[in-house]
C-alpha cells in the first residue's frame, strides 16, 4: 500500500494519525478506481465531499493538495488501484493507494431486518462511521450471500450495504430515487445522465419481479446481481450491452 499523510508520502501505516477523530469514525471518505496514475472522475469525487463536508460541517484541506497528494501516491502505478481519500474531523487526512483484487461476475443479495430512514440527515454523506454497512454484509455472509439490501421504512428498496442499485424493468433502466435515503453514487449519477436512467421508488416485491438488477459503484462499475434470495437472476443481453457501453465510455473520458 502507498499512503500520503497530511500531503506526505509516508512508508507504512504506523504513520496514520492514530486520534479520537479515527477511532470514532468521525469523518468522511471517498474511494475512487484508478487506472495506471489516473483517478477516475477524480472531479465528481472532489465535488461529492465538498458537499458531505458542509452537510458534517467539516473543513476539507485545500483541493489541490489534494489533486498533488493523489498524483504523488499514484506515481508508476500501472494497472487498476483502489485509492481513498480520508479526511477526519480532527483536520488530518490521508490518501491510501493499493491493487485493485478483481470482483467476480456477479454477486447475491438478502435483506437486512432492520428497515432504515429515508430522511437521515447523514443518507446522502460517505462517513467513516461505516459500522451499518459492515454489519449488513456481515449479515448476508452468515446467511451465504455477498450483500445485503437496505429496505427503508415506506418498504422501498433503497441501496446495498457497498452499492446502489441498477434495475431493468420493462426493458427500462431504473434507480432507486434520492429520496429512498440511498448515497449518490458517482457510478449510479453517470448512468442517469448517459443512459437516462429513470429514478424511482420500488418496493422488494417489485424488485423480485425485474427482468435484471445490478449493482453499481465506483469500484465494482456494474456488476450483475445473480440472485436476490431465492430468486435468481440470469445474464441478460440488454445488461451485457449496457456495460460494454458504459466502461467504453467512461474510459475513454476517465475525468467526465
Amino acid at each position: 500500500m502507498k499512503l500520503v499523510v497530511n500531503g506526505q508520502i509516508q512508508s507504512d501505516l504506523t504513520k496514520l494519525p492514530y486520534s479520537d477523530s479515527l477511532i470514532r469514525g468521525d469523518g468522511l471518505f471517498e474511494t475512487m478506481l484508478a487506472i495506471d496514475d489516473k483517478p477516475v472522475a477524480l472531479d465528481r469525487h472532489l465535488a461529492r465531499i465538498e458537499k458531505s463536508a458542509a452537510i458534517s460541517l467539516l473543513t476539507l484541506p485545500a483541493l489541490i493538495d489534494i489533486q498533488l497528494a493523489i498524483t504523488a501516491v499514484l506515481e508508476n502505478q500501472i494497472g487498476k488501484s483502489k485509492l481513498r481519500l480520508v479526511v477526519l474531523s480532527d483536520g488530518n487526512w490521508f490518501i491510501s493507494c493499493q491493487p485493485l483484487s478483481e470482483e467476480s461476475a456477479s454477486t447475491s443479495l438478502t435483506r437486512f431486518d432492520t428497515p432504515v430512514f429515508s430522511k437521515d440527515y447523514l443518507n446522502t454523506v460517505k462517513s467513516t462511521s461505516y459500522a451499518r454497512s459492515l454489519l449488513a454484509v456481515r449479515y448476508a455472509k452468515s446467511l451465504g450471500f455477498d450483500d445485503c439490501l437496505f429496505i427503508n421504512e415506506a418498504g422501498f428498496v433503497v441501496e446495498t450495504g457497498f452499492s446502489n442499485l441498477l434495475v431493468l424493468n420493462n426493458s427500462k433502466w431504473v434507480t432507486p430515487a434520492l429520496t429512498t435515503g440511498c448515497l449518490p453514487g458517482i457510478t449510479r449519477e453517470l448512468l442517469i445522465k448517459w443512459f437516462d436512467v429513470s429514478e424511482i421508488e420500488i418496493s422488494f416485491d417489485e424488485l423480485l419481479t425485474s427482468q435484471a438488477v445490478y449493482v453499481t459503484s465506483s469500484l465494482r462499475l456494474i456488476q450483475r446481481v445473480n440472485r436476490i434470495e431465492s430468486r435468481s437472476f440470469s445474464e441478460n443481453s440488454l445488461g451485457k450491452e449496457l456495460i460494454s457501453q458504459f466502461n467504453q465510455r467512461l474510459f475513454s473520458n476517465i475525468n467526465p
